[in-house]
């Protein structure tokens, strides 16, 4: 299993003293640093199911902690680049790779370890590279697919790349070998892409069933832009890669489609709202949410809705049109990620009513 992998890789480190643990990305404004000198735990795991990849990092004589999800780790990457945390100098650093929307693999991390003082004055440390080096090649013959080296342009380039490419060439047993010719001998798994095996997302049969509505739309609302496709033109869900990217295509490539990111879809709401497009009726949606803002200025969780179009004719409601969305709703209503708004309760108890019919109080919710 890859996570007792991943869960290997950071116990191997944390029991060096000198590892330093980094969470968050310079690029994305802000750094932490743990330096626990040694005396941190990596705990085992203690979730099942989907939380089965969480793990608890503890500081022996500190109430301070963290959790990472190895479930979202795809590959460790042995970096050699630029750090904040070194005045900008080259950091040996281990990241722990993440899969974005869609389970897709990315270049992106949370955490990564790292020696927390590879100098000696102005140059590195020899014994830390080695030693940096030899972790790096223990893990790549545990799980060679799992592993990868990457050294920057600016530190292949600056005055620590001619030290650094020559104990790498060491290493290698090949001491003339160029940057790309010792990575990859030390590292096969650098020259290719992390194979591409999203699951599938949580809410893509309920969307199957969404789709297939009578009188509904896939609607897409953000600021200034409202796009609407009508689901009865759209010619169902297709998973399209490209460059290690995944997405879910929603119609036909031949005709008006969008691409959409389902695996960032926390949570599917059924709503029944009133509104001044239904003239004051109620406006049936199924929301598909997401855990935080999304850009929709109706609702900043809303990445997209299946919304009916016409429940009514004239006042009266459109019951062959309106059941499909309560019995959807009923055939997933035990799932965690689906929830039901206090309007839409009104509805299933009561059931649909006219545009002008005011609902009594619910009995409950769900």
């Amino acid at each position: 299993m890859t996570s007792a992998f991943f869960h290997g890789v950071i116990e191997d480190w944390l029991q060096d003293p000198q590892t330093m643990l980094a969470c968050g990305r310079w690029g994305d404004g802000a750094v932490s640093e743990i330096i626990p000198g040694g005396r941190a735990r990596l705990l085992p795991a203690r979730y099942p199911g989907c939380f089965v990849g969480v793990r608890e990092i503890r500081l022996d004589d500190g109430p301070h902690h963290l959790h990472i999800d190895l479930g979202r780790v795809h590959r460790v990457s042995y970096a050699i680049a630029p750090s904040v945390c070194l005045a900008f100098k080259p950091a040996l650093e281990v990241r722990l790779l993440t899969l974005g929307p869609g389970g897709a693999p990315t270049d992106r991390w949370s955490m990564s370890l790292m020696p927390d003082c590879p100098y000696r004055g102005e140059r590195m440390d020899e014994a830390m590279v080695r030693r940096f080096i030899e972790r790096l090649r223990t893990h790549a013959r545990r799980a060679p697919e799992l592993v990868e080296l990457s050294v920057e342009p600016d530190v292949r380039q600056g005055p620590q790349g001619p030290h650094l490419l020559k104990l790498l060439c060491e290493a290698a047993g090949r001491p003339h070998a160029g940057w790309d010719d010792v990575i990859r001998i030390l590292a096969p798994a650098s020259d290719h892409p992390p194979p591409l095996d999203a699951p599938e997302p949580l809410c893509l049969p309920l969307l199957r069933e969404a789709l297939a509505l009578r009188d509904a739309s896939l609607v897409i609302y953000r600021e200034r832009t409202l796009v609407e496709f009508q689901t009865e033109k759209l010619d169902g869900i297709h998973r399209y890669e490209e460059q290690g990217h995944v997405s879910w295509q929603i119609g036909s490539l031949r005709d008006h489609h969008c691409h959409l990111a389902l695996g960032a879809v926390s949570r599917v709401l059924f709503s029944a709202e009133p509104v001044s497009c239904q003239g004051g009726g109620l406006n049936y949606t199924i929301w598909f949410l997401t855990a935080g803002p999304s850009g929709n200025p109706w609702r900043r969780d809303g990445y997209f809705s299946v919304v009916l179009n016409r429940p009514y004719t004239g006042d009266a409601s459109r019951p062959e049109v309106i059941r499909p969305v309560l019995d959807m709703y009923g055939r997933y209503r035990q799932e965690p990620w689906v929830q039901a708004d206090v309007q839409f309760v009104k509805v299933l108890e009561q059931g649909p009513p006219s545009r002008r019919q005011p609902l009594a109080t619910a009995s409950g919710s769900s």
